[in-house]
């Protein structure tokens, strides 16, 4: 079971944002603040051990969210996986029961949907929870027992931890939550979403 004092919240931002353009989209400014720092809120309201966010070397410190503590990954363009492992090893060392992780560029997500993957994994703590909308696939939010942080941390590639979502359990998310941004069209989607 997750407790609190268990559970670390990661929040990886170490993406290289090739599609939105010569800035980093997640400092891109999304309704008065840093795209970023939207998931960071939700994250924060989720009660855990230790909040922390996984950024490259070009982000850490500019943008750092209230409330989280910064790890580099100083292999950025290793992919998605070199975040998470970089995670996993955190949550691992800090002998965390669970790790519920999130992404940088994923403005729409909710407090209560994170409660809603947290609860999933206080009835069924042995399978990792994934999030999805519909029929879409398996994506972050997600949330991973400890007995994964070792295939967590062995991870290679873009691809993250998909492989895990064969197992898992899942939390639906209501329409446009799990909504990320990869364009400045995107951007101004999700702004719009906000607004209304």
């Amino acid at each position: 079971m997750a407790s609190a004092d268990r559970l670390v919240v990661a929040l990886l931002a170490a993406g290289r944002s090739r599609r939105f353009g010569t800035e980093d989209k997640l400092l891109a400014p999304l309704r008065g603040k840093p795209l970023l720092h939207w998931a960071a809120e939700a994250g924060r309201a989720i009660d855990a051990a230790q909040h922390f966010i996984v950024a490259g070397p070009d982000l850490a410190q500019q943008a750092l969210p209230d409330g989280y503590d910064l790890l580099v990954n100083p292999v950025p363009q290793q992919g998605l996986a070199s975040s998470l492992r970089i995670a996993a090893h955190q949550a691992r060392t800090l002998g965390a029961s669970a790790l519920l992780i999130l992404l940088g560029d994923m403005p729409l997500v909710t407090p209560v949907h994170l409660r809603s993957l947290l609860a999933i994994h206080q009835r069924d703590g042995a399978r990792p929870v994934f999030s999805r909308s519909g029929t879409q696939a398996a994506q972050p939010p997600a949330l991973f027992p400890a007995r994964l942080f070792p295939e967590l941390e062995s991870l290679s590639g873009d691809s993250g931890a998909r492989a895990f979502a064969a197992d898992a359990r899942f939390a639906e998310a209501a329409a446009n939550v799990l909504a990320d941004v990869d364009t400045p069209e995107d951007l101004a989607r999700c702004s719009n979403l906000l607004r209304s």
